[in-house]
């Protein structure tokens, strides 16, 4: 009878967590689209009232005491493990929500608030200075989180931690080392083929409206369920879950490369949101593993599905039809312009080979900061000059460098690891693909996503936060996180394209 009560009471607490915690997606969503400028004021004071809210949760008496029961148990003992994920799932939380005193939560939401705001106007303006000191105090505020979680480990480890779950830095640098090492390979071996790859056409503008329709009937037919969806258009692509059956996909219509390829990469968080099963739903586990795995699923879907040749020769014709200044360009010069390898120096148009750095770069800096390498007045020339040394060219202003990204000002920090694991999560998980759905690109190229779709949700979607990180991996490749089986898929696909 204990145990039922105090999982009565983990139920509890996860399901009001939830609640509280999709407030601030709508607060979002209707900051990028609706929030008039006299009222961001009056919002912060409601977000960080909020934070609040949802840290109060997890010191309940309830949260305390189930704590306590759970922390010494053995999971073997449960029924099964669905009811073993929400334990898990709930020690997670309370002490990502417990180690951190409650006003210390307030203060940092307050701040990424009013942060977030700055963030867009120093953006437009290309003035770096306009963030610094904001940007300084978020970092303050985060590693002072970070200490008073646990003072014995590096702060990035805290923190990336609260968003990949059970990550271990040394871990992480091994994995990157790897993968940077293969990625600036084979850029250099492109690099030097010379190749001239025309993809003039991916800055094709159309209205906004064409594009939102030729965005509606690509999601749609690839799995997206606009019944528990909606599309919008804001400066920052975002995908906002709402509820388990209400994700809001936010893209930019500005060209080609950002109308289809970025609302794919929102589409692949919305589908994994989307496809939680009811039983995950009820036991409060839905919305899919956050961090590294669900990066996988948006990069999945934009480049190892959306950039294959298979997707085109099904697509192209109508897309061809659908928008201007793609008549007079053939399918295999589509396919092989946006797959061009082109170093870039905003991360979110960067091709698929070179992706990877982008991220690597952030990540370095936030371990770099922590450690007192880079301080505030020379983090935008140390951007510049990673930027040098791993692609081979500079930002010539703010804008193109340091400030191309909100995510520190939302309080991410110790997020941006997650976009390049989410890269080797995708190689991997498609390497079994591959083995147990052998003819998956021949339906894709029949218009039939069904077999990729049902393999996704079976494996990964439906089981959604049911297992950590490192076990799901484990679970759905037999193996832990490699960087190989990423390596290996851009090698062969290189090798196709550029003859390396």
């Amino acid at each position: 009878m204990k145990t039922t009560e105090m999982l009565g009471k983990v139920k509890k607490v996860l399901g009001e967590y939830r609640y509280h915690d999709m407030l601030p997606q709508l607060f979002l969503w209707d900051q990028w689209l609706h929030l008039p400028p006299k009222g961001m004021a009056y919002r912060q004071e409601m977000q960080g009232y909020f934070a609040g809210k949802v840290a109060e949760l997890f010191h309940s008496e309830d949260a305390k005491s189930a704590a306590a029961y759970f922390s010494d148990f053995d999971p073997a003992d449960l029924e099964n493990d669905t009811l073993r994920g929400m334990v898990r799932m709930f020690l997670y939380r309370y002490n990502n929500m417990t180690k951190i005193p409650v006003e210390k939560q307030v203060q940092i939401a307050a701040l990424a608030s009013k942060a977030n705001t700055v963030w867009k106007e120093a953006n437009v303006k290309s003035d770096y200075d306009l963030l610094k000191p904001l940007l300084a105090e978020m970092f303050r505020l985060k590693q002072e989180a970070a200490e008073l979680y646990d003072s014995n480990k590096h702060p990035m480890e805290i923190l990336a931690g609260m968003y990949d779950e059970g990550i271990v830095l040394h871990e992480v640098d091994t994995l990157f080392d790897e993968l940077k090492t293969g990625t600036v390979e084979m850029l250099k071996k492109i690099m030097a083929k010379g190749i001239s790859v025309n993809d003039e056409f991916m800055e094709t503008r159309a209205d906004s409206q064409e594009f939102e329709s030729v965005v509606k009937y690509f999601t749609r037919k690839m799995g997206y369920d606009s019944d528990a969806g909606g599309y919008d258009e804001a400066m920052q692509p975002l995908s906002i879950p709402i509820g388990p059956r209400d994700v809001r996909i936010l893209s930019s219509y500005d060209n080609l490369r950002l109308g289809i390829f970025i609302a794919l990469h929102e589409m692949g968080h919305s589908i994994y949101y989307q496809r939680s099963s009811d039983e995950m739903v009820e036991h409060h586990l839905w919305g899919g593993i956050f961090g590294g795995i669900h990066e996988s699923q948006s990069r999945f879907y934009e480049h190892i599905i959306g950039k294959s040749r298979e997707m085109w020769e099904f697509f192209y014709p109508e897309i061809q039809k659908s928008l201007p200044g793609l008549q007079n360009v053939s399918r295999e010069d589509f396919y092989r312009g946006i797959n061009k390898v082109q170093p870039s120096l905003r991360r979110i148009l960067a091709d698929e080979l070179t992706y990877s750095l982008h991220p690597i770069i952030r990540y370095e800096l936030e371990k770099d900061i922590f450690d007192g390498k880079v301080n505030f007045d020379n983090l935008p020339e140390v951007w510049n000059d990673k930027y040098e040394e791993y692609l081979g060219i500079r930002p010539q202003n703010d804008r193109e460098g340091v400030l191309q990204d909100g995510h520190w000002t939302m309080g991410m920090i110790g997020y941006f690891q997650s976009y390049a694991l989410g890269n080797l999560y995708g190689g991997q998980f498609l390497n079994t693909l591959l083995k147990e759905v052998p003819d998956v690109y021949k339906r894709i190229a029949e218009g039939n996503f069904d077999p990729l779709n049902e393999w996704l949700t079976d494996r990964l979607y439906s089981i959604s936060n049911l297992y950590s990180p490192g076990e799901t991996v484990k679970r759905v490749t037999g193996e832990p996180l490699q960087s190989k089986y990423f390596l290996d898929y851009l090698q062969k696909k290189y090798e196709g394209l550029y003859g390396i």
